[in-house]
C-alpha cells in the first residue's frame, strides 16, 4: 500500500481546500436545477475580471433552467463521488502531515479546536470569501429570498445552507453550529453579522481578519490583553540553570512526561514558587522549549486592569480572556501566569482567580502559575470537572553558597575578582541570579565614570548594599552610620565577643551549609544576638558596626508600631516584616526586647494568652529568618530566661570604666573642633560617671554654647552642658565636684 503524500506546505492544502469548495458549490447549483428553482442572477459583477468556469456555466444554467433532468442527475452523482473522494484525501493527507510534523495552519485549528466535518465547511467557505470574492456572489445567488439585496460581504447564511444540502437536517446542524456556544463562535472562529437571525437563517458570517490571515499563512495574531505579552526567555538548556540538581531533575523528568505522555491526563498545571522571578520564567521557557513551545508572561494586574475597564462586568472579562487564549493556542504558546494576588482581592470581593484558573483549564494543555497560592490552585485544578487535570508544585529555593559561588564566578568572570572577595560576597548577600546581575550593571555602569580598579572592590560592596536596601520597610527605619570596629569603645571582653560575632556571620554559610551543620542543627543559618546593658553604653552603635563591617544595611524595629491591640494584626505586621527583610537581606535590630520578651505570667484572661502569642509568632520568626538579628535591652532582669536559648549570643555593654571614658571623652570632639587649652578630659572622665551616649550629647551641646560665644570649646561650656545632662538623668550637679582636689 502506497503511504498517504503529506502537505507540503500551506499553499497545497489551500488547493485542496479550494477544490471541495469548488465541487460543493457545483453540487448545491446541481440541486436546485433539479429541484428547479432559479436562483438569481449575479450578472457580471460579481468578478468581472476573471474568465468564465464552470461554476458561471452551472450558474448561468441555474439561471435560465436549460439543462435536462437526466444529465442534471448524472452530473450530481459524479460530484458527490468527486467530494466523497476529495473530503476523503483530505483526511489521509491531514493525518499524514500531523505525523510529519509538517506546520500547516488549517490542520492545526482543526486539531486545537476539534470542529466537526460540517462547521469545517462552514469555516471553508469563509475562507474562500476571503480568497476569492466572487464566491460571497455565488452563495448570495444561492439565498433566493434575498436576490434583490445588495451584494453583501461575507458568507450568507442561507447560502450556506444550500450548498450543504438545504435540507431540515442541514438547516438544524447550520443552527446548532453558529450557536453562541458552539466552538466555531466560543472561539471566535467566525463572527456574525448584527442582522444575523438563526431562527430565520437572515444575515450572514465571515472569519475574523486575523483567523483568515492565520488560515491563509499571511498572519499570527499578536498576543496582547491590556498589553502585548511579553515573551519568557528561552536561551539556556535547563541544566545551565543555577538551581538545586533535585529540583533541575524533577523538572527534566517532567519534560520526559509531557513529550511521551498518553495517560489521560489533559491538562497540566506547573506552579513555580521561588524568590527570582527571572529565574522561574527562564525554568519555564527551559521547559517547555523541547516541545517546540515558548512561553509568555500574562500578569494579574493585566487583567485586573481590564476587569476595571468593562465596569466590572466577568462575562466581558472572559470574553477577552477566551480570545487571547484562543491566540495563544494558535501561536503554540504556554502562559506563565503571574502576580495572582492582583486576582484574589477577597476584601473588595474581586476574587477572579477561579474563573481565570477554570477558563485556562477549558483549553490550555499547560498552564504555568508562578508564586501563586498554592493549596488553593491545586484544589481548583483537581475539581476541574471538564477533564482530568495535574497539578506539580516545585519550589525553588534561595541559592545556597554553591550556587551563589558558581553564580558570581560566571557572571562576574569579566571582573577578574580575587577567590577572597567572591567569598566575602557570597557569604554577606543571600542574593538570587537576578540580584547579582543587577548589580554588576549597575558596577559596569559606575566604572564607566571612574575607571579605577582600585575603587572597583568599594563600588561592588556600595552597590550590593544598596541592592539589599532596594524595598522600602513599612514598619522599620534604617539606621546609616559610618562606625566600623575602630570606633567604638569598649572593654577588651565585649570587643572580643562581638570580634566573633563578626566571624561567626562571614562563615556561617561555608561551616552550615558547606560543611553539612544544617542538617545536625534546625535554623542554624539562623544568627541571633542579645545586647544588654545600660542605655548609652554603644548597644545601638555595635549594631550598626556589625552592619557596616558586613557591609548590610541595618533596620531599627519600633515595637510600638508593630504590636496591635487587634487580634491578628500583630502576626500581620511582624509577617511582612520578615518576609521584607528576608528579601531584603538585611539586618534587623529590636530595641528595647524586654517589652515583648518579658518574663511571663500565668494567662488569666484573653489579652495575657493573648500576647503569648505574639511573643511566640516573633520568636518563631526570628528563629527561622535565615540573616542576622539583634536585640538590646538595658534591663536584662526582666527578660525571661526561656528565651535566652535561642541566642546564639549575649553580650553585655558594661557602664563604662573611668579610662573608657577618658577615651570616650577624647574621641567625642571631630578634629575640625577648636578646643580650649584649658579643657579637662581626665578630670571629666574622673568626675562624671556617664555612658559614652552622655558624654557624646554633652559634647554637641558645648560646641553649640562655643560657637554661640564665638569661642573655642573650653571647660566651663563643657561644665554647663554636663549640668544640662545631669538635668536630664535626674542627677544633682555641684560644679565643685569638677576641680581637682589638692592632693590630686
Amino acid at each position: 500500500m502506497a503511504q498517504t503524500e503529506s502537505y507540503p506546505d500551506n499553499a497545497a492544502l489551500l488547493q485542496d481546500l479550494h477544490g471541495i469548495g469548488e465541487a460543493m458549490v457545483e453540487r448545491a447549483l446541481l440541486v436546485r436545477q433539479l429541484q428547479s428553482e432559479p436562483v438569481a442572477d449575479t450578472g457580471s459583477q460579481a468578478n468581472p475580471s476573471s474568465k468564465p468556469g464552470k461554476l458561471d456555466s452551472l450558474l448561468l444554467q441555474a439561471v435560465k433552467q436549460q439543462a435536462p433532468q437526466r444529465q442534471l442527475q448524472a452530473e450530481l452523482d459524479a460530484i458527490n463521488g468527486e467530494l466523497d473522494a476529495l473530503w476523503q484525501s483530505y483526511r489521509q493527507r491531514s493525518g499524514a502531515t500531523l505525523q510529519s510534523s509538517t506546520f500547516i495552519p488549517w490542520i492545526h485549528v482543526v486539531q486545537l479546536f476539534h470542529p466537526s466535518e460540517f462547521e469545517q465547511q462552514l469555516l471553508l467557505f469563509g475562507l474562500l470569501v476571503e480568497m476569492e470574492p466572487r464566491y460571497a456572489a455565488i452563495l448570495r445567488a444561492l439565498d433566493t429570498l434575498t436576490a434583490g439585496d445588495e451584494a453583501t460581504d461575507g458568507v450568507k447564511l442561507r447560502g450556506a445552507w444550500q450548498v450543504q444540502g438545504g435540507g431540515v437536517s442541514q438547516r438544524l446542524q447550520l443552527q446548532q453550529s453558529l450557536a453562541p456556544d458552539a466552538c466555531l463562535r466560543n472561539w471566535d472562529l467566525l463572527a456574525l453579522s448584527p442582522e444575523t437571525n438563526l431562527g430565520t437563517l437572515d444575515g450572514s458570517y465571515r472569519l475574523p481578519m486575523i483567523i483568515s490571515a492565520y488560515l491563509l499563512g499571511q498572519a499570527a495574531p499578536q498576543l496582547r490583553l491590556e498589553q502585548v505579552l511579553q515573551a519568557c526567555p528561552a536561551n539556556r538548556p535547563l541544566p545551565e540553570h543555577p538551581v538545586d540538581p533535585a529540583v533541575l531533575q524533577q523538572l527534566s523528568f517532567l519534560v520526559e512526561r509531557f513529550q511521551t505522555d498518553t495517560s489521560t491526563v489533559d491538562s497540566y498545571v506547573l506552579q513555580l514558587q521561588g524568590p527570582d522571578i527571572p529565574l522561574l520564567c527562564s525554568l519555564a521557557g527551559a521547559v517547555f522549549s523541547p516541545l517546540g513551545m515558548a512561553c509568555v508572561l500574562l500578569d494579574g494586574r493585566q487583567i485586573a486592569q481590564v476587569y476595571m475597564q468593562v465596569q466590572k462586568s466577568r462575562p466581558a472579562l472572559l470574553r477577552r480572556l477566551r480570545l487571547l487564549l484562543r491566540d495563544v493556542l494558535l501561536c503554540n504558546r504556554v502562559i506563565v501566569l503571574q502576580n495572582c494576588q492582583w486576582l484574589s482581592s477577597a476584601e473588595n470581593s474581586e476574587d477572579l482567580l477561579d474563573d481565570v484558573l477554570n477558563l485556562a483549564l477549558e483549553s490550555q494543555m499547560f498552564l504555568v502559575v508562578i508564586n501563586g497560592p498554592a493549596r488553593r490552585i491545586h484544589e481548583t485544578a483537581h475539581r476541574f470537572t471538564e477533564h482530568k487535570v495535574a497539578s506539580i508544585l516545585l519550589k525553588i529555593a534561595m541559592p545556597d553558597t554553591r550556587l551563589r559561588q558558581q553564580i558570581w564566578q560566571s557572571e562576574a568572570a569579566s571582573l577578574q575578582l580575587g577567590q577572597e572577595v567572591i567569598d566575602q560576597l557570597v557569604n554577606n548577600y543571600l542574593f538570587t541570579e537576578e540580584q547579582i546581575r543587577l548589580v554588576l550593571r549597575e558596577v559596569a555602569s559606575s566604572q564607566m565614570l571612574a575607571p579605577d580598579a582600585s575603587s572597583l572592590e568599594s563600588v561592588l560592596f556600595d552597590t550590593c548594599r544598596d541592592q539589599s536596601n532596594r524595598e522600602l520597610m513599612t514598619v522599620a527605619q534604617e539606621v546609616k552610620t559610618p562606625h566600623k570596629m575602630d570606633d567604638i569603645i569598649l572593654p577588651d571582653s565585649t570587643r572580643q565577643w562581638l570580634g566573633e560575632v563578626l566571624q561567626y556571620a562571614r562563615q556561617r554559610h561555608q561551616v552550615i551549609e558547606t560543611w553539612g551543620f544544617d542538617a545536625k542543627n534546625q535554623n542554624s543559618k539562623n544568627l541571633c544576638v542579645l545586647f544588654y546593658g545600660p542605655s548609652g553604653t554603644g548597644k545601638t552603635m555595635a549594631a550598626s558596626i556589625i552592619a557596616n563591617e558586613l557591609n548590610l544595611g541595618l533596620y531599627k524595629i519600633d515595637l510600638a508600631n508593630v504590636i496591635s491591640k487587634y487580634i491578628g494584626e500583630t502576626e500581620k505586621q511582624l509577617a511582612q516584616l520578615f518576609d521584607q527583610a528576608e528579601a531584603m537581606n538585611i539586618v534587623l535590630f529590636f530595641d528595647e526586647a524586654e517589652s515583648l520578651f518579658g518574663k511571663r505570667t500565668e494567662s488569666k484572661d484573653s489579652h495575657d494568652r493573648y500576647a503569648n502569642l505574639q511573643t511566640g509568632y516573633l520568636l518563631q520568626r526570628i528563629e527561622t529568618y535565615p540573616g542576622i538579628v539583634i536585640l538590646s535591652t538595658n534591663l536584662l532582669a526582666n527578660i525571661d530566661q526561656a528565651f535566652t536559648r535561642r541566642f546564639k549570643f549575649m553580650i553585655e555593654y558594661p557602664f563604662p570604666s573611668t579610662d573608657q571614658r577618658l577615651l570616650l571623652w577624647q574621641n567625642a570632639f571631630p578634629r575640625a573642633t577648636p578646643l580650649a587649652t584649658d579643657l579637662d578630659f581626665p578630670l571629666l572622665a574622673n568626675r562624671a560617671p556617664l555612658s559614652g551616649g552622655n558624654i557624646n550629647n554633652i559634647a554637641i551641646n558645648a560646641a553649640f554654647l562655643a560657637a554661640a560665644e564665638k569661642q573655642s570649646v573650653a571647660q566651663k561650656h563643657v561644665l554647663q552642658a554636663t549640668e544640662r545632662e545631669y538635668h536630664k538623668l535626674g542627677k544633682v550637679f555641684l560644679a565643685r565636684e569638677f576641680e581637682w582636689g589638692e592632693d590630686e
